[in-house]
């Protein structure tokens, strides 16, 4: 076994410690999702530690982090705004595949709490830095250099999807909108070569969707009233988000992209 794969096994070694930590913290009470601090502690012990583990192995290498798209002169906080602009467009537009599919209304929800939308906030940015470190960081830069983009991507968005579905959301859903949204993400990161566009990207999607109700809850500040019968448009709308999310992914890894060669050690 070649010296990238052994660092490779060992990075995958290292990220699995890394998310069951976290998994154990988010079901340990005292700082548990029902707890006071939403789960925001394990959300943040999985971004320190998945940082920490990416910074060693970018050492390893002899890489920088300019690889990631977080070096000087990589403008990371205007592309992380960037991308969280565009990931809002893109969750309006799942607003309004599911709004004409299924005949929703959506109106001003008397349990929003801003409380709830901070700390959903915070919580979604922490872990998508641990996710976005894991599959869109040093792991993603070696798999590319040595399988090509196209696969990378496949590859990184179908083990994304898998740790989404042992989580237990239903499996159409995750076929259908987790896997292409990291489509989406590896897309991003592999045309671009930054991390905080990605992660900007995929934050904005969660955040809208627990703001605007897509995802219901304290953190909404709308929520929708479905005509009866709309279950029956589910497959619908989850084709319908597919397929843009499919054709998007595509059209990304489609633009001419720079080369972005790694010397293996």
């Amino acid at each position: 076994m070649s010296t990238v794969w052994k660092r490779l096994f060992l990075f995958v070694l290292g990220a699995a410690f890394c998310v069951l930590l976290y998994l154990f913290l988010l079901n340990f009470p005292p700082v548990s999702l029902r707890s006071r601090t939403g789960g925001v502690i394990p959300v943040m012990v999985l971004a320190a530690s998945t940082a920490w583990l990416t910074a060693r192995f970018l050492r390893a290498d002899g890489l920088s982090a300019a690889v990631l798209g977080i070096g000087r002169g990589d403008r990371p906080a205007a592309c992380f705004v960037f991308g969280f602009v565009a990931g809002c467009v893109l969750t309006g537009l799942w607003l309004g595949i599911v709004t004409i599919v299924t005949g929703a209304a959506w109106h001003w929800n008397p349990a929003f709490s801003i409380l709830a939308l901070l700390l959903a906030t915070t919580f979604n940015f922490f872990n998508n830095v641990g996710e976005e470190l894991v599959y869109r960081g040093y792991l993603f830069v070696r798999l590319a250099d040595v399988w090509g983009a196209a696969l990378t991507v496949f590859t990184t968005s179908f083990a994304f999807a898998l740790l989404h579905l042992q989580a237990g959301i239903f499996w159409l859903s995750v076929i259908a909108v987790v896997f292409t949204s990291g489509l989406i993400f590896a897309a991003i990161f592999a045309r671009w070569r930054s991390l905080p566009l990605a992660l900007g990207f995929h934050m904005a999607t969660n955040v809208a969707q627990d703001a605007t109700g897509l995802r219901s809850g304290a953190a909404s500040l709308f929520a929708p009233d479905y005509p009866a019968g709309a279950a029956e448009a589910c497959q619908t709308v989850l084709a319908g988000i597919a397929v843009l999310n499919l054709a998007l992914a595509i059209g990304i890894l489609a633009w001419p992209r720079r080369q972005h060669g790694v010397t293996n050690a």
